[in-house]
C-alpha cells in the first residue's frame, strides 16, 4: 500500500500517476564509443583524461628538450652540382659510352643519386681527409655517411650535396671534397670505361679481319670451282635468258612439225586430177590452156561437121595427146610435192629433236649454276657482312680515340660550399614543437585506444548499451557510511505494526539530508534520483519490497542500501533495510548491531521473530543476518522468509533487501523472485560488460522483475558539483 506521508515529500507518486521515462541529467556522459567515434564522446573524454595526456606530453617533450640541451651544435654547408644526361662535345662524333637521352633521364638521375650515396665515393673522400694534414678533417672521417645530405633539386638536374660539421669551414670543406671526387670519379669511370672499349675493340677488330680474309678466300675457290668467275649475279641472268631463247625456238619447231606433218597428210589425200593450186607449175597451165583450146576447137568442129569429119577426129587425137601429157606432168609434181613434204617433216622433226636436247642440257645447266649460286651467294654475304662490321669496329674505335679528347664533363658545380655561423643541428622550437605533437598524438591515442577497448563501463550509457536495462542514475563514488546504531531495544512485530500510524518526523532541510547522505550534495541528489526513479517506476502502485544486488562482489550495492534506506527515511517514509547475504554480512559493522536475533537464525526455526534494530533515524529500521549460516540457499529458499517480507511490507512502506552478488550465487535469484522487484548495482570501471550481460540474464531467466540499474562510482563533472553544492546552501539558507 501507499503511504500517504510519503506521498507529500514528492519521492512517491500519487496513485495512478504516469510513470515518467528516463531523461538524460546534467554531468551525464555522452554515448558509448563502441559504436563509432563521435566528436563530443571524444571531446568528453580528452577532457577527463586530460592529466593523463599531459603526463604522457611531458614524457616525450621532457626527453627530448634534455637531448636537445645537450646535443653538439653543428653547422652545415651546402654544394649545388648539375648533372646533365649528356656531356659537352667539340666534334659531332658519337659518344661510344652511349649516353643517356631524356626518355630514361629519370632512371639517369637515380642511378647518380645512388652513386653519390653509395659507399664508393665516401670511401674516395674519406682517403682525401686522411691524406690532409687538418686532424678536424681527419675527424670527419667516421661520421661522413651520418652528417652527409644528398637530395635531388625539385624540377632541376641539381643534386644539393649537404655535410654537417662542429665548425662551418669543416663543413664547407668536406661538402666541397664531395662534389670533387664525384666529378673526379665520373671522369676516371669514363676513362676506364673507354680503354676497356678501346682494348674490346682491338681485340674483336683483329678477330674481324681474320674473319674477312678467310670469307674472301673460301668464295674465291668456291668460284673457281665452279666456273664461277664473276662476282655478280650477271652470268646466271645470261644463263636464263639463253635458257628462255631454246624454250621459244623448240616451240617454233613443234609448231614446223606440226604444220609440215599437216602438209604431208594434205598431200597425201591429193588426186592428179585433183592437184592442189600450189602444186600447178607453168607448164601445167600451158598443158590445161591448150587443152582447153582444143577442146573448144573439137565443139566447133562437131557443130559443123560431125563426128566423123577428119578435122574432127584429128582434134580428138590431140585432145588424147595433150591430156596424156597433162596427166602425166600432174601425177610427176604430185609425186615431187609429196617426196618433198616428206623430207620437210624430217627436217622439222630433226630441227625440233636438236632444240629440245638443246634445252635439257641448258636447263640442267640453269638448275647447276642456281645450286651452285645459294652457296655462293651465302659466301659473298658473309664476305660483305665481315667487312660491314670490320668498317664499323674500325670506325669506332676511331671515335673513341677521338672522343676522349674532344667531350668535355657532363657534371658542373654550380655553387661551391661555403661556411655558413647559422646553427643547422640541434633546433630547439623545432624539437620542442615535434616532440609536443609526437606527446600529445601519442597521449590521444593511448586513452582514445584504452576507452575503446576496455571491457567494463564508465558511463550510463554504457549500461544502457549493454543490458538496455533505464540506468536510474550515476552515483559518485561514496565511502561506507558511518555506523548509524544507536543502541535501541528490538521493535516488536506488534510495535512495527503499530508504528506504521504514527506521524512523520519533522521535515529535514535538504542541506542536512546532504550533510546525512555522505556529506556530498552530488551523492545525496544522484540517491535521491535513484529513489524517485524507482517510486515511478510502475505507473499502478511503485515498487516497495526491492532487492538490492550486483554482478559480483565489492560494486557497492550493501552502501547503495544504506543510502537508499537514508534517502526514503529521510521523507518519513517508514524503511526496513534487510539482510539477506548469509555468506558475508555487513550490517553489523555498518550499524553497529549485535548478532542476536539475526535473519539466519529466524529462517533457520530457533526465533519466532528477527530482531529489528533501529537506526539514529527514527524512520529507518534495519535486520541484521546473525551468525553465518551453512546452506545459505537452503534457508533463503524456505516459506519463512516470504512470510516475513509480506508482513514486513505491510509494517513499513519500503523494504529494502540486501542479497549477494548475482552472477555466481543463487541467493540473489531465490530472494528477487519474492520480492516486487531487483536494483542491479553497477560499478563504473570494474564491472565487465559480459558479466553484466550474464548477470541480467541469470535474473531475468529466474523469474526477477529488474527495475533497473544504478552506475556506482562515476565521475561527477565539477559543474554538477558546483551546481548541487549552490543548491544546498540555497536550501540550507531557505530553512534558516
Amino acid at each position: 500500500m501507499t503511504d500517504s506521508r510519503t506521498s507529500s515529500t514528492g519521492l512517491v507518486p500519487a496513485a495512478g500517476a504516469t510513470p515518467v521515462p528516463y531523461m538524460p541529467r546534467p554531468g551525464d556522459s555522452p554515448g558509448p564509443m563502441h559504436d563509432g567515434l563521435d566528436a563530443r564522446r571524444t571531446a568528453w573524454l580528452l577532457w577527463r583524461r586530460k592529466w593523463q595526456i599531459l603526463l604522457v606530453v611531458g614524457l616525450v617533450v621532457v626527453p627530448a628538450m634534455v637531448a636537445t640541451v645537450l646535443a653538439e651544435r653543428l653547422y652545415r654547408s651546402s654544394t649545388l652540382v648539375q648533372v646533365s644526361p649528356e656531356g659537352v662535345r667539340v666534334l659531332p662524333s658519337q659518344d661510344p659510352l652511349g649516353a643517356s637521352t631524356p626518355g630514361n633521364y629519370l632512371f639517369y638521375v637515380t642511378t647518380q643519386e645512388q652513386v653519390l650515396k653509395g659507399p664508393g665515393l665516401q670511401d674516395r673522400v674519406a682517403a682525401r681527409l686522411r691524406a690532409s694534414d687538418d686532424a678536424r678533417l681527419a675527424a670527419e672521417v667516421p661520421r661522413l655517411a651520418a652528417r652527409r645530405t644528398i637530395e635531388l633539386v625539385p624540377n632541376s638536374e641539381a643534386f644539393r650535396i649537404s655535410y654537417l660539421a662542429p665548425e662551418p669551414d669543416v663543413a664547407a670543406t668536406v661538402a666541397n671534397l664531395y662534389a670533387e671526387e664525384y666529378i673526379t670519379s665520373r671522369f676516371d669511370s669514363s676513362q676506364e670505361t673507354r680503354e676497356k672499349m678501346r682494348s674490346l675493340l682491338e681485340r674483336e677488330l683483329e678477330s674481324v679481319e681474320k674473319k674477312v680474309q678467310s670469307s674472301e678466300t673460301d668464295l674465291v675457290a668456291y668460284a673457281q670451282r665452279h666456273n664461277m668467275y664473276q662476282t655478280d649475279p650477271a652470268r646466271g641472268d645470261l644463263s636464263e635468258e639463253k635458257l628462255s631463247n631454246l624454250a621459244q625456238q623448240l616451240i617454233a619447231a613443234e609448231s614446223a612439225v606440226v604444220e609440215a606433218q599437216a602438209k604431208a597428210r594434205m598431200l597425201d589425200a591429193a588426186s592428179a586430177d585433183d592437184l592442189p593450186q600450189d602444186l600447178v607449175t607453168e607448164l601445167i597451165r600451158g598443158r590445161i590452156s591448150t587443152l582447153l583450146q582444143l577442146q573448144h576447137d573439137l565443139t566447133v568442129l562437131r557443130t559443123s561437121f560431125g563426128e566423123n569429119w577428119p578435122a574432127v577426129v584429128q582434134k580428138r587425137d590431140e585432145i588424147a595427146l595433150v591430156s596424156e601429157q597433162l596427166g602425166r606432168e600432174q601425177a610427176a609434181a604430185l609425186a615431187q610435192a609429196r617426196q618433198q613434204a616428206r623430207l620437210n617433216l624430217q627436217l622439222a622433226e630433226d630441227t625440233r629433236a636438236r632444240i629440245a636436247e638443246a634445252k635439257a642440257q641448258q636447263q640442267g645447266l640453269v638448275v647447276d649454276l642456281q645450286n651452285a649460286s645459294i652457296q655462293y651467294n651465302i659466301l659473298r654475304r658473309e664476305v660483305e657482312t665481315n667487312q660491314k662490321l670490320y668498317d664499323g669496329l674500325l670506325e669506332r674505335l676511331k671515335e673513341t680515340g677521338v672522343g676522349s679528347g674532344v667531350e668535355f664533363g657532363n657534371v658542373h658545380v654550380l655553387e661551391p660550399a661555403l661556411p655558413d655561423a647559422t646553427v643547422a643541428s640541434p633546433r630547439p622550437g623545432w624539437n620542442l614543437l615535434l616532440s609536443s605533437v609526437l606527446g600529445l598524438t601519442l597521449g590521444v591515442c593511448l586513452v582514445v585506444i584504452r576507452e575503446y577497448w576496455q571491457n567494463t563501463m564508465s558511463t550510463i550509457a554504457d549500461v544502457e548499451h549493454v543490458t538496455v536495462l533505464p540506468v536510474l542514475a550515476s552515483v559518485p563514488f561514496v565511502k561506507p557510511a558511518r555506523r548509524l546504531g544507536r543502541g535501541r531495544s528490538r521493535l516488536s512485530r506488534r510495535r512495527l505494526l503499530s508504528a506504521a500510524s504514527e506521524p512523520p518526523a519533522e521535515t529535514e532541510a535538504p542541506g542536512d539530508r546532504a550533510a546525512a547522505l555522505g556529506g556530498r550534495p552530488d551523492v545525496a541528489e544522484a540517491v535521491r534520483a535513484v529513489c524517485a526513479s524507482l517510486l515511478l517506476s510502475r505507473s499502478d502502485q511503485p515498487p516497495r519490497l526491492i532487492t538490492v544486488t550486483s554482478a559480483a562482489p565489492g560494486e557497492g550495492k550493501t552502501t547503495m542500501v544504506t543510502q537508499l534506506g537514508r534517502a526514503l527515511a529521510e521523507t518519513g517514509a517508514r524503511t526496513l533495510l534487510v539482510e539477506c547475504d548469509l555468506r558475508r554480512p555487513a550490517f553489523a559493522g555498518e550499524f553497529g548491531i549485535p548478532p542476536e536475533g539475526g535473519l539466519s537464525l529466524f529462517l533457520a526455526g530457533h526465533v519466532s521473530q528477527p530482531t529489528i534494530h533501529q537506526t539514529d533515524l527514527d524512520s529507518l529500521y534495519v535486520v541484521g543476518v546473525g551468525p553465518t549460516a551453512p546452506n545459505p540457499v537452503a534457508l533463503l529458499n524456505s516459506a519463512r522468509l516470504g512470510r516475513f517480507l509480506t508482513e514486513m511490507t505491510e509494517a513499513f512502506s519500503f523494504v529494502i533487501v540486501d542479497t549477494p552478488p548475482a552472477a555466481t550465487m543463487a541467493d540473489a535469484r531465490i530472494v528477487g523472485a519474492k520480492t516486487d522487484g531487483a536494483l542491479l548495482v553497477v560499478r563504473a570501471g570494474q564491472t565487465s560488460k559480459d558479466l553484466l550481460r550474464r548477470t541480467c540474464s541469470v535474473l531475468e531467466t529466474s523469474g526477477v522483475t529488474l527495475l533497473g540499474a544504478v552506475l556506482n562510482g562515476s565521475e561527477s563533472p565539477e559543474s554538477q558539483g558546483g551546481y548541487y553544492y549552490a543548491y544546498a546552501a540555497a536550501a540550507s539558507e531557505v530553512s534558516t
